[in-house]
């Protein structure tokens, strides 16, 4: 995190809402917490509380200090999102809100793996990504779209039960 501070804060000049910016910034300070310099998670705690205690108690967005995202995260109207400690989300992805990112419980009653999302991935507003999936580079999720099957790069889809539109 401190070798990229030139990126987040680009990242955090292009969020748009000041909310935004502040849930952006708290996330990324958080992910502080995963240096393996005792020093830097020491100073990084107050961060991983405030990223816990704002933006997911106040904005009700919650997105783990654990989660790997990539630099260039779009957060538009940010509330109620939900990102699971263990997706993987590359860089220059959009969020909007009531976005849901996560595993699910399979038919044997084990917890599946959490979507892996390339980049430049653009989820729309109530969009759900569940289970053990892949979405490739480019991809673009509309709307209320409910996704349980992987899918390749430069798809869009759409609607309920997912219609690819190419």
């Amino acid at each position: 995190m401190l070798k990229n501070i030139g990126h987040v804060w680009c990242e955090i000049k292009a969020a748009g809402s000041i909310k935004a910016k502040l849930v952006i910034l708290l996330f990324r300070l958080s992910t502080i917490y995963q240096s393996p310099n005792v020093l830097l998670k020491m100073i990084s705690v107050p961060f991983v509380v405030l990223n816990k205690v704002i933006n997911e108690w106040l904005f009700c967005v919650e997105i783990p200090h654990r989660t790997q995202i990539g630099f260039g995260l779009k957060i538009y109207h940010p509330h109620c999102i939900v990102v699971n400690y263990d997706v993987i989300i590359g860089a220059n992805c959009t969020l909007r809100q009531g976005v849901t990112i996560g595993s699910v419980i399979n038919h044997e009653g084990h917890v599946t793996k959490s979507p892996v999302l390339g980049n430049q991935v653009e989820l729309g507003a109530n969009a759900i990504l569940l289970g053990d999936i892949t979405l490739g580079d480019n991809v673009k999720v509309g709307a209320g779209t409910v996704v349980t099957k992987s899918l390749a790069a430069g798809k869009v889809v759409v609607g309920y039960g997912i219609r690819e539109l190419n």
